[in-house]
Formats: structure tokens, sequence, C-alpha cells
């Protein structure tokens, strides 16, 4: 299916006559189209061969037995599952023959993220996919690199340093052409570097300080302090379920609630144990957006963009791919069922939050009669 196609189908629903909670659920399940791994890897290596060149390569760069790595093949291709590591992600994109670009949307498309511009690995093999490496030279390239750089990171002595965003990092990488300068770039920016997001985790302390203080100084008066537990209840989790077991869900709600933070997850964030994810950036930045009035940032929204609806969007959705696009982060996808749903939260009428708006279609999405009940005494 061709992307343009996706995304135009998925977005003419949106705009136009504000549709209800109701009609945004049942769109979502029957007349919505989404891109499916296998679909995104046809679209990035569109050789009728891919089945075979799958096949082969995940065999010789992995060691593992043939059957089980056609077994793999066969489920990423008909869509049923995804590779579970990112490892593999750049496995299948060197094994393809992929260049930077079109590997960034296939680990976008199965992972949280496309390539990290802020790890150490990651940028070599985004360097050896730019040059057309195999998927061993640029592990022999990245064990160089580590030996000399990753390892020997300079200590700053806990000094703060101003914030470098991700975006910067990865433009002054762009400009890499051969082995000489990504040792040089390496040299240059190894104390900007690392597995986590640093200047994402910044924005993420920032958004989830406003919620936990929501009588900040600047702000409305008051001082209460609320628990991990009270943030996620009231502003994160939207009706989506806590349950990990996901054995009755469809389709649809596995690909929603993939990586939806839980209170543990943002307590593992906030103390570093893991990295801060895109989904709960997006969560952030919407829940957020009662707070505007605190914000002299242009990354938020304000009473003047109160337009149209279809303006609205554009506005807001212009801004939420900036927000994201400084993160590192993947901008929004019609495409993607989650991505899809933050569209139509964001197309607000007047006096509405994006939040209330996601929170009621997730409610039908996952627990329709009981959320219509809710709806309805709420009238």
């Amino acid at each position: 299916m061709n992307v343009t196609v996706i995304s135009r189908n998925n977005m003419d629903f949106l705009m136009g006559e504000d549709k209800s909670a109701g009609q945004m659920v049942d769109f979502l399940n029957s007349g919505a189209m989404y891109r499916t791994f296998g679909q995104v890897l046809t679209r990035a290596y569109p050789g009728k061969d891919l089945k075979e060149k799958l096949e082969d390569g995940m065999t010789r760069v992995t060691g593992d037995d043939r059957s089980a790595i056609v077994r793999k093949v066969h489920n990423w291709i008909s869509g049923k599952n995804v590779p579970k590591n990112r490892e593999t992600l750049f496995q299948i994109c060197f094994v393809l023959g992929l260049d930077e670009t079109e590997s960034s949307r296939v680990l976008g498309a199965a992972a949280d993220t496309g390539i990290h511009y802020r790890n150490p690995r990651e940028l070599v093999y985004a360097f050896g996919l730019r040059k057309g490496l195999s998927y061993e030279e640029a592990g022999r390239l990245y064990r160089r690199v580590e030996e000399t750089y990753v390892s020997g990171r300079p200590d700053t002595g806990g000094r703060q340093k101003a914030p470098v965003y991700t975006r910067t990092v990865r433009d002054a990488f762009a400009q890499v052409e051969n082995e000489e300068e990504l040792m040089d770039f390496f040299e240059e920016h190894k104390g900007e570097l690392g597995e986590l997001h640093e200047t994402a985790y910044r924005k993420f302390r920032e958004l989830l300080d406003r919620l936990q203080k929501p009588g900040d100084e600047d702000c409305e008066e008051g001082e209460e302090k609320y628990t991990m537990r009270e943030v996620v209840e009231q502003y994160i989790r939207m009706n989506v379920p806590e349950s990990r077991k996901v054995s009755d869900y469809t389709l649809l709600q596995r690909l929603v609630k993939k990586y939806w933070p839980s209170e543990t997850a943002l307590l593992n964030m906030r103390s570093r144990r893991e990295d801060v994810g895109r989904k709960t950036m997006i969560l952030l930045y919407l829940a957020t957006e009662e707070f505007d009035i605190c914000d002299d940032e242009d990354l938020y929204f304000s009473d003047e963009d109160e337009e149209d609806p279809d303006t609205t969007l554009e506005i807001r959705l212009e801004k939420m791919n900036l927000f994201l696009d400084s993160y590192g982060m993947n901008v929004l996808d019609p495409g993607n069922p989650f991505d899809f749903l933050v569209l139509y939260a964001m197309r607000t009428q007047e006096g509405d939050f994006a939040s209330d708006r996601m929170s009621e279609v997730l409610g039908l999405l996952f627990d329709g009669e009981e959320a219509e009940k809710s709806s309805r005494k709420n009238v």
C-alpha cells in the first residue's frame, strides 16, 4: 500500500466535520489504514527477492538455524509480528542494503524511535549504512570506536553542561563522509553521546515536574505535590488498562498499548534506569497543554492558535513535530495507530483539551460499553 494513500485516507477522515469518539473508534477498527512492518519492509526494499534475501542474510549474520529464520521472516513480512530488539532491526537493514534514511524508518516502524543519533553504536551503524558497509564491517568499525572513544569518555567532574539537542548532534553527524571524519566526530562530540537521550530526559523532567507540582510559583497558587501514581492516574493512563496481559486484545489494541508508560516505567525513566520513550514524551506534551500559560517557549499551544479545527490541527502538528524532532524522535505518522489518535486529539474544539479527547476514545477502544455509559453520565 502506498504511504501517501494510507496517510491521505486517514487524514481525510479527520478533516472537515468533527468526529465523535464513537465515530473515531469505528474508523480505527474498520476504515483506517495502518502500515504493518511487512509493508514498511516492502517499501524499503521493493525487490521480488525480499523473502529470500532476508532468509539468506539473516542466517549468515546471526548464525541461527535457517528454519527458525525462515519462520521469523515469514512473520515479519506477513505483519504478524516485529523483531523484538534493535540489533535485529539493524541486521535486517544491513542485509537488505538499505540506506540510512530507510533504515531509520524501519527502526521507527518496529521500535519506539528511529536511529538514535547519540548512541555510539547506532551512530557507527548509521555511518555503515550510509557508506554501504556490511554488518560485519560496521561491527569491526564500532569496536575500533569503542576502544578509542566510548570507553574513555572524559570526566566532567559532575558539572552541569548546557543541553545539546540530539538534532544538533545529528546535523553534525550528517557531514561525516569517511572513517577519518567519523573518528574526528567522536573526538569532538564524545562528551555529548550516550545510550540515553540526555536532552529528552531534561524535557521529560521539566514536563513531569509541571504535573507533579502544578502550584509552581509562576502559575496558580498552591504547592500540592502529586505522587507518580497520582500523575499516572490523572494524566497519563487515559483509560488504557494497566494489565500486561494482551493475549485477549485485538491487534489494534496491542499496537496502541505498546510502550504505554506505567508508574514503574516513569519511575525508571526519572531515575535513568531506562531511556525516555517517544510515546511518553508525546503523552506528557498533551497532558501539560493546560499549563501552557506558564511556558515561554514556542513549542506549545496558545490561545492565539484557536482557529477552526483544521487550522488548529495544522498548527499543533507543526509544533508537535518540531518538539519531537528536537529530541531526535520520529515525527507523527498518520499510518501509525497511536500517532493517528494523537492527531485526532489535537484537532480540538475551543475549550477542549487534547488529553480529554484522547481519553474518551481510548475508553471506548478498550472498554466500549462501560466507557460509553460513563460518557453519557457526564453529558
